[in-house]
């Protein structure tokens, strides 16, 4: 279907949500500049590529630092700064064809990099010159900002960043994690409370980072899991309230493909994803049916030529949901006449499965009747005998906490992430009573609350995991619109 214009337009007529340019808040500022300066503080040259209204470099110039900016847009006043009204993203791709690339003036880099993601103009009119340029990939402004930056950046440069932390997690940024861990030293990653901008009108997730170039400066790592609000935050890092770690601590594992960033997680819980298999090494995970146009293949409700139950999204709806729409009987044949009718795993398609949540906070899981599709959702068909204590696991607490506060930090979750789900040991018992559990809620017997708590105390026994990690576990999955 296609997607509404959004636009943001501020004080200075300015559409935020095309420019990505949110204004950095003055504590946070002070912080980043104040730990990169306690890292090195005898460097001379500052740069920052997204400058904005220069809200990151006061503190930078009080430090007597000299500083140069860049910005698409000239907000006037440029008081700390030499700035020049130009594009950072094609200043890196001219340094593509010197060498040595690297800015060797520069001992600072900080920013606030722009938001935007794949559907800004810029990315969309030049997405392969960009793809050809950055190896990480061109998916939105901010990852490209921060690989343009390490790569710019010499040996012992300390970047700052105020950023997305989609990137901490999401399969698409696998390669600039890799970038990262392969030629930075990782100082801090802090999450921001999810209100930070709220004031701004941005509902984005964000962390700091602050990572030097080289390998050889590596330490501990200074982390904060997400504060509850910008007061908690500020408190933090006045008065420095951190964890440290090491390096393995903040790696979920070593495969280019995943390599995701961990903030704050038991070491139970991370030996879960040691010690046993995923789910997608068991069962069948995958995606069914893209329409490309739900509108116009999608009826809401069931009718002549639509009449096959489509389940596209259980969201909130755990165990038992009615289908969220109603597909063409002749999908199949309409597959193969548009290209963006795609049909995935015919052989199975229809068969009694899985229907999992794909957008929003919570994870949940519901039964997708035989006969019934669903749409580019994860689908589990784990086979008849299997259906319903699995259900039972992927309702539970833990594995909400193991979806959405380890494996994946966006809103977007596919197959790939839930086909690496755990799959904890459970006794043939424990599997009768989680299977008779899912049942009395799919039957009407039971609640899907009361079920839940059922289901946490046999998987909580089943797992092993500590008190300390269940008492935590249930307190993020309480206050999932902050800890997420």
């Amino acid at each position: 279907m296609a997607r509404k214009i959004k636009t943001l337009i501020g004080e200075d007529g300015i559409d935020r949500r095309e420019v990505g340019y949110y204004s950095t808040p003055d504590f946070v500022a002070q912080y980043i500049t104040e730990e990169m300066l306690a890292l090195n503080p005898n460097g001379n040259r500052v740069l920052d590529p997204a400058t904005g209204k220069e809200e990151l470099l006061p503190y930078f110039y009080n430090a007597g630092k000299e500083i140069d900016s860049f910005d698409i847009i000239d907000y006037g006043n440029h008081i700390y700064s030499q700035f020049q009204c130009a594009d950072f993203i094609e200043f890196y791709i001219s340094r593509l064809q010197c060498l040595p690339m690297e800015c060797q003036e520069y001992e600072y880099m900080i920013a606030n990099p722009p938001y935007n993601c794949h559907e800004v103009a810029y990315i969309k009119d030049n997405k392969k010159r960009l793809t050809a340029a950055f190896s990480v990939g061109a998916y939105n402004m901010y990852s490209m900002f921060l690989s343009a930056m390490i790569s710019l950046a010499k040996d012992g440069c300390l970047i700052g960043v105020i950023i997305s932390d989609s990137f901490l997690t999401a399969t698409l940024h696998a390669k600039l994690r890799e970038q990262i861990f392969s030629q930075c030293s990782i100082h801090e990653l802090l999450l921001c409370p999810n209100n930070l901008f709220w004031t701004q009108g941005a509902d984005v997730r964000t962390c700091i980072m602050i990572l030097q170039k080289g390998r050889q400066y590596q330490g501990n790592i200074k982390i904060v899991n997400r504060p509850n609000n910008i007061e908690e935050f500020r408190e933090i890092l006045a008065n420095r309230r951190f964890k440290n770690i090491t390096l393995e601590e903040i790696r979920l594992g070593k495969d280019k493909a995943v390599n995701q960033f961990i903030i704050d997680i038991e070491p139970d819980i991370i030996t879960l994803f040691k010690n046993n298999i995923f789910l997608g090494d068991t069962y069948k995970c995958v995606t069914c049916i893209s329409t490309g146009n739900d509108e116009k293949y999608l009826s809401k409700e069931k009718k002549d030529g639509y009449s096959v139950p489509f389940y596209k999204n259980p969201a909130k709806r755990k165990f038992k949901t009615e289908p969220d729409a109603y597909i063409i009987d002749n999908y199949m044949s309409e597959s193969l006449k548009v290209k963006d009718f795609m049909v995935r795993n015919k052989g199975f398609l229809r068969d009694e499965g899985i229907a999992c949540s794909s957008m929003g906070l919570p994870f949940s899981a519901a039964y997708k009747p035989l006969d019934a599709v669903s749409g580019v959702n994860a689908t589990i068909f784990p086979g008849k005998d299997n259906i319903f204590w699995l259900i039972s696991y992927l309702n539970s607490s833990l594995v909400t906490y193991l979806v959405r506060g380890v494996l994946i930090r966006s809103n977007m979750i596919t197959s790939g992430y839930v086909s690496r789900i755990p799959m904890i040991k459970f006794s043939e018992n424990e599997k009768k009573q989680l299977d008779e559990v899912a049942k009395d809620v799919i039957s009407g017997m039971l609640s899907a609350t009361r079920a839940i708590e059922i289901i946490d105390i046999i998987v909580f026994n089943a797992s092993k995991i500590s008190s300390t990690s269940r008492r935590k576990i249930l307190k993020f999955v309480e206050n999932l619109g902050k800890t997420v």
